[in-house]
């Protein structure tokens, strides 16, 4: 056993495995578990963006909510809601729109710019030395508009991010294309910003660390947790469907299923999950030399070893609902514009995915302890960010476990913050 016990991280999407790296290089032993592989889930289709402050607004504001009717009505949208799903999500939702005023806004931008703080290096400090910082490139990041009047309609957020210290410069059409000739006349202005960092495989990155735990002598196991038994206060064991395993110290790292394995603890959390989906152009090079966010529409573009990806939309319907690809098809409707001459091969591949991005209303992630569990943290619910903190709230984790200040006030990231 490792001089500090042992560690068992249940969840072995990219948060999981880097807050199990963080981990074992501490000095514990850790074991992994999860019912699927290493990055096979959310993980494996995201955009690729590892950003930094830049991202502290939170989705939920004025905007979206005055758009929420429109948004229920247009199957279209960037953020659709189904309407089966409405009742189901409805306690998620009143919670959102609380969220979304300004003031509560604001405080929430401020605790999340804490935690954003750093991820950057995070990552560098996590990848450094092994076959993942290959994968990673530090190029920065462009949002563009294609209109003018929504470019302006961005700007009291941008004003709130300058003054919490974020990095970025406005420019005009032309001035974008200057450094990617690739993009069409239909981009109208963009937001550069220079502290991002994106990875060309986001698959393979999450391999290659959770690859860099079993190298440095953790355990990733491939099995479902069915049941956790609880008396006096700890987790005692894990039920799995590879059988019992005895817990020292638990994380609870599992992505959109955390909800059901915090259920299992007797812990209410306000979990959902945002269902993103992408479309990649295998073997079709854009030109893109960085990543683009569309600032109106609400998805990416990243040009990637394997091809062009278009990733993106937020689709409420829960976890078990079948896909609508109809939604990845939206997205190479309205990215198409956005590049000049953008006519993939006709034999060129073209797959479609969806994925869960795990979601609290407020869009801030559990992290950290609740009142009644010694040996248990969680780290989970990250929405669109969780590539991005992987590494950062990984530290975070590591620190608590091992019973250190992690430099951080973590009152607004309580798991059960919703129901005290």
């Amino acid at each position: 056993m490792g001089e500090r016990g042992h560690v068992t991280v249940i969840g072995a999407g990219v948060v999981g495995v880097a807050t199990a790296l963080c981990l074992v290089r501490d000095g514990f032993d850790v074991t992994v578990i999860d019912r699927d592989g290493p990055g096979e889930n959310c993980s494996f289709g995201n955009a690729g963006m590892i950003c930094d402050t830049s991202s502290a607004m939170p989705l939920p504001s004025s905007k979206v909510v005055r758009d929420l009717p429109r948004m229920l009505m247009d199957r279209k949208s960037s953020l659709h809601i189904r309407w089966s799903y409405l009742p189901a999500l409805m306690p998620w939702l009143l919670v959102f729109l609380k969220s979304a005023g300004a003031r509560q806004r604001l405080h929430n931008a401020r605790v999340f710019h804490a935690l954003l703080d750093g991820a950057v290096e995070s990552w560098e400090r996590l990848v450094d030395g092994t076959q993942g910082a290959a994968l990673i490139r530090k190029r920065g990041l462009a949002i563009v508009y294609e209109t003018e009047g929504g470019f302006v309609s961005a700007a009291a957020d941008r004003a709130i991010l300058r003054e919490l210290g974020a990095e970025l410069a406005e420019l005009n059409g032309a001035e974008v294309r200057q450094s990617e000739p690739q993009l069409s006349d239909a981009v109208a202005a963009a937001t550069f910003l220079p502290g991002v960092n994106h990875t060309v495989n986001p698959y393979r990155l999450t391999r290659a660390v959770a690859d860099s735990v079993v190298a440095a002598g953790g355990v990733v196991e491939t099995a479902t947790v069915t049941g956790i038994e609880v008396s006096d206060g700890r987790v005692r064991t894990l039920r799995t469907t590879a059988g019992e395993r005895k817990v020292d110290r638990l994380v609870v790292s599992a992505g959109a299923w955390s909800g059901r394995l915090a259920k299992m603890l007797g812990i209410r959390v306000l979990l959902d999950t945002e269902r993103g989906y992408h479309t990649v152009f295998h073997g079709t090079d854009s030109g893109l030399r960085l990543p683009l966010i569309h600032g109106e529409q609400g998805f990416g573009m990243n040009q990637m070893d394997e091809g062009l990806r278009i990733a993106g939309s937020v689709e409420m319907a829960g976890i078990d609902a079948p896909a609508d690809y109809a939604r990845a098809d939206i997205l190479v409707e309205r990215g198409r514009g956005l590049l000049r001459d953008f006519e993939p091969e006709p034999s060129a591949r073209i797959t479609r995915w969806m994925g869960r991005r795990p979601t609290l209303p407020d869009y801030l992630p559990a992290l950290g302890e609740v009142d009644g569990l010694a040996n248990t943290w969680f780290n989970f619910g990250h929405q669109h960010l969780g590539l991005t903190l992987a590494a950062r709230s990984g530290e975070v984790t590591a620190n608590l476990v091992a019973g250190r200040d992690p430099g951080l006030d973590l009152g607004a990231f309580r798991p059960d913050r919703f129901h005290r």
